[in-house]
C-alpha cells in the first residue's frame, strides 16, 4: 500500500499536475487564439499592416528563442522557467489591457510572446522529462486531452466574457490567474539538468529521420500562420458570427482534437500505427482546411472539425517522434 501510495504521488506530480496547470493556462490564455485579431481590429484600430507585423513578432519570436529556451531547459530545472514566464505573462497582460499606441503595444506584445512560448516549451520539457509509465502515447494523449480541454471550455467562456466585459477587463483577469497559477507550478517535480555539449546537438540532426521530421514539421505548421492571421476576422466578418458563437465554433474542433489525442494516444505506439496516424492527420487537416471555407456554417463547422480530427493526430505525432527521435537528457535542445 505504502509502495502504491508512492508511485501515486509520482504520478500526480509528473502526469497530473503538468497537464492541469497547462489546461488551466490553455484556458484562461484562449482569448489570445482566435478572438485577439477582432481586439486588434475593432478595440485597437490596428490596420491590416499592423496586425500582420504583430503576429510576424509572435512568429519569430518563436522561431528566434527557440534554441535558447531549449537549451536552458537542459540547463536549468523547467518549473523555475515556467515560474518566470508566468510572471512575464502577468506582466505583460495587465500592460496589453491599457497600452493604446502601436509602437508601444508591439515591445509588449514581443515579451508576451516570449513568455507564452517559454512557458509552453518549458512545461512539455516538464511532462517528458519526467516520465511516471513508459506507456508514451498514452501520457501524451492524457497531457494533450487537458490542454485541449482547457482550449475548449476557454475559447467558449472568452466569447461570453468579452460579450459581458470588454477585451480590456478580460485580459487583466487573465493575467490574475497566470498569478495564481504560479502557486501550484512550484510544487512541480525538478527535471533533471545536465551541462549537454553543443556537439550532442549537431550530433542529433546529423540523422536523417531528424532532418526529414523536422522539415515535415515545417510545411506542417506553415498552415497555422495563415489560422492565427485570419481566422478569426474570416469568422467574424465571412461566416458573421458573434463573439459567444465564435466560442462555440472554434470548441467544436477542439473537442474534435481531445477525442483524437485520446483515442490515437492508446493506438500509437503499437507497430506501424505512428505512420498511418501521421497520414491519415495530413489528409483529415488538409481537406478540412480547404472545406471550412464554405459559407455555409454547418458545412464550414463539419469541415472544422475534420480538420479538428487531422490537427489531433499530427499532435500527437509531433510529441511522439520528438521522444523517440532525441536523447531524454536533451530534449529541450
Amino acid at each position: 500500500d505504502y509502495g502504491k501510495q508512492i508511485n501515486r504521488l509520482h504520478t500526480m506530480q509528473t502526469d497530473m499536475f503538468p497537464s492541469l496547470i497547462m489546461g488551466t493556462f490553455m484556458m484562461v490564455t484562449s482569448v489570445t487564439v482566435f478572438f485577439i485579431t477582432i481586439f486588434f481590429s475593432e478595440t485597437l484600430n490596428f490596420n491590416g499592416s499592423q496586425i500582420g507585423l504583430l503576429f510576424s513578432v509572435n512568429a519569430l519570436t518563436g522561431m528566434f528563442a527557440a534554441l535558447p529556451a531549449g537549451i536552458g531547459n537542459d540547463r536549468i530545472t523547467s518549473r523555475t522557467l515556467i515560474i518566470i514566464s508566468l510572471i512575464f505573462q502577468v506582466i505583460c497582460f495587465f500592460l496589453m489591457s491599457v497600452v493604446r499606441s502601436f509602437w508601444l503595444f508591439m515591445p509588449v506584445y514581443f515579451l508576451w510572446s516570449l513568455s507564452t512560448w517559454l512557458f509552453r516549451w518549458s512545461m512539455d520539457n516538464q511532462f517528458l522529462k519526467t516520465a511516471a509509465s513508459e506507456d508514451t502515447g498514452s501520457r501524451i494523449g492524457f497531457y494533450q486531452s487537458l490542454r485541449f480541454v482547457g482550449l475548449t471550455i476557454g475559447t467558449i467562456f472568452s466569447g461570453y466574457s468579452i460579450a459581458m466585459l470588454d477585451f480590456e477587463r478580460t485580459l487583466m483577469a487573465v493575467g490574475g490567474i497566470c498569478l495564481l497559477l504560479i502557486i501550484p507550478s512550484l510544487y512541480l517535480k525538478p527535471t533533471r539538468v545536465s551541462k549537454v555539449r553543443f556537439s550532442q546537438y549537431k550530433a542529433d540532426f546529423s540523422d536523417r529521420k531528424v532532418i526529414l521530421f523536422a522539415l515535415w514539421l515545417l510545411l506542417f505548421a506553415s498552415h497555422w500562420g495563415a489560422e492565427q492571421t485570419s481566422y478569426g476576422l474570416f469568422l467574424k466578418k465571412n461566416l458573421h458570427l458573434s463573439m459567444t458563437q465564435m466560442g462555440w465554433y472554434t470548441a467544436a474542433e477542439f473537442a474534435a482534437i481531445i477525442i483524437t489525442v485520446i483515442v490515437a494516444g492508446d493506438l500509437i505506439g503499437r507497430n506501424g500505427n505512428a505512420r498511418k496516424i501521421a497520414l491519415f492527420g495530413l489528409l483529415a487537416s488538409g481537406i478540412g482546411h480547404i472545406g471550412m471555407v464554405f459559407p455555409s456554417i454547418p458545412i464550414s463547422v463539419f469541415f472544422r472539425i475534420v480538420h479538428g480530427f487531422g490537427d489531433g493526430c499530427m499532435t500527437l505525432v509531433m510529441f511522439y517522434g520528438i521522444t523517440k527521435l532525441f536523447s531524454i537528457e536533451h530534449i529541450g535542445g
